[in-house]
């Protein structure tokens, strides 16, 4: 393509003038409607670099020593992946408006790139056709999954036909990235059937794809298609686990064991322990096991900074408390009046929202509150974006509905762990709940029965 001439022109040159000299490896592009200023290209252990781009928004890395393997480039927001291995001369061309779509490669070893490239694509198309599957009987869903296997499976042998490259790592990079999203939609339909309270029993071989995947490979944890697999067979197997022990009290706490015996990468456990916890924790605030998953996370995790946010949410737990009268405090409308949270609540059933940005999208936040809104019309609802947050409105959730929090507000006093947190008020200013969540899976029950409070 006409567009690299320059870029590989100049690697060429590099290239021939410093014939004695080790070759380097070279990572380059050029952005349109850049985002920011820069490009990261990580491994997401030790090797971390930033290239800041030039004037035209192009960009070139070079490095004398490189480990061959699967790296992660970022810009902005959004995020890719790359197979680079050394004296590769690697550029690309991307739009930021259509970021995936646009993403093309050019230079040593593209074509591999721009196949990763196109699985992806490929995937999130089989993402929505497959999400019609999982109500299929058994038999209908293997027959449809066994269909797109194939194809995927054609596919890897038509790259090992049409490109000569001796790369086996790439070869089981392409076989994660094709097969291991059909192996995670087999998966997903065997843990809903598992989660139904009359299961129908799977055939013996249902679970045969397992023998041909490595579930050791902590090192690819940061790999969309390998980390949803190995998320959702973790689960499964607690599934089955229980089944077959007639036991499913403990599920949050299975999965913290089975997490800590499955992962062998002590930062890769402990991501896994937090999210899952946390996640949990979330859906059912007021779990019975809920004392108990805390105390496997500690025993489990070595993180000191995710334990000391778990303890935390701990406290956090015990102010607010149900029956009590809510606390008084201010907040900032829209207008940029004060007013006060009993100002705002007096006389009506209220649903607070203390969220953190950080937490969840703004997409997922709106989405789920307005549904809310739009059901329970005579329910006030107020929105505060937490502490270091505070002055940012989530985005489409009406104007209205949201506030912000005054300097030094004494909200931060009850939410140190700065996470997201649901505060249900009756009309008498009597709270009802003192810690439920957006996520929580009888969260329309709960601001029903506030009606009837």
């Amino acid at each position: 393509m006409t567009r690299f001439l320059v870029p590989l022109i100049i690697i060429i040159f590099i290239g021939c003038n410093n014939s004695d000299k080790p070759k380097s490896t070279y990572f380059g592009g050029k952005i349109i409607n850049p985002k920011c200023s820069y490009v990261t290209l990580s491994d997401n252990y030790n090797f971390n670099d930033t290239i800041h781009l030039n004037k035209d928004n192009t960009f070139l890395g070079s490095y004398k020593e490189f480990k061959e393997g699967l790296y992660l480039f970022e810009h902005g927001p959004e995020h890719q992946y790359v197979y680079l291995e050394p004296n590769d001369s690697l550029l690309f061309r991307l739009n930021t408006w259509d970021f995936d779509e646009s993403l093309v490669f050019s230079g040593t070893n593209a074509a591999r790139n721009n196949i990763l490239i196109e699985s992806f694509l490929q995937s999130e198309y089989d993402d929505k056709k497959i999400s019609g599957f999982y109500k299929l009987s058994q038999s209908e869903f293997l027959n449809k999954i066994d269909s797109i296997t194939k194809i995927k499976q054609n596919a890897i042998e038509n790259y090992k036909n049409r490109v000569d490259e001796g790369s086996e790592e790439f070869l089981k990079i392409l076989d994660v990235a094709l097969l291991y999203p059909i192996y995670s939609k087999l998966e997903k339909y065997a843990s809903h059937n598992f989660s139904k309270k009359e299961s129908e029993k799977l055939v013996d071989s249902y679970f045969n794809y397992r023998a041909k995947t490595n579930s050791n490979r902590d090192s690819l944890m940061f790999f969309g298609p390998y980390y949803r697999f190995m998320i959702e067979k973790l689960y499964n197997e607690v599934y089955q686990k229980n089944i077959e022990n007639g036991n499913s009290d403990n599920f949050t706490i299975d999965l913290l064991n089975n997490i800590d015996s499955k992962i062998s990468s002590e930062e890769i456990k402990n991501k896994l322990l937090y999210n899952t916890l946390i996640r949990h924790f979330f859906k059912e605030p007021k779990s019975t096991s809920e004392s108990k998953a805390f105390y496997t996370f500690f025993k489990l995790n070595t993180s000191i900074d995710q334990k000391k946010n778990v303890q935390r949410l701990i406290n956090d737990l015990k102010l607010l408390k149900t029956g009590e009268k809510l606390s008084s405090f201010n907040l900032i409308d829209a207008t940029g009046e004060l007013k006060s949270i009993a100002q705002i609540t007096k006389g009506k059933n209220s649903v607070i929202l203390f969220k953190n940005y950080k937490h969840a999208s703004d997409e997922w936040v709106s989405s789920r509150i307005n549904h809310l809104i739009k059901n329970n019309p005579q329910v006030e609802f107020v929105v505060v974006n937490l502490c270091d947050s505070s002055k940012r409105y989530t985005k489409n959730i009406d104007i209205k509905y949201q506030y912000k929090l005054t300097k030094q507000s004494n909200i931060c006093d009850f939410s140190s762990s700065k996470f997201p947190r649901m505060v249900l008020v009756n009309k008498k200013g009597i709270i009802q709940n003192g810690y439920t969540s957006l996520s929580a899976k009888d969260i329309g029950l709960q601001i029903n029965d506030l009606k009837n409070k």
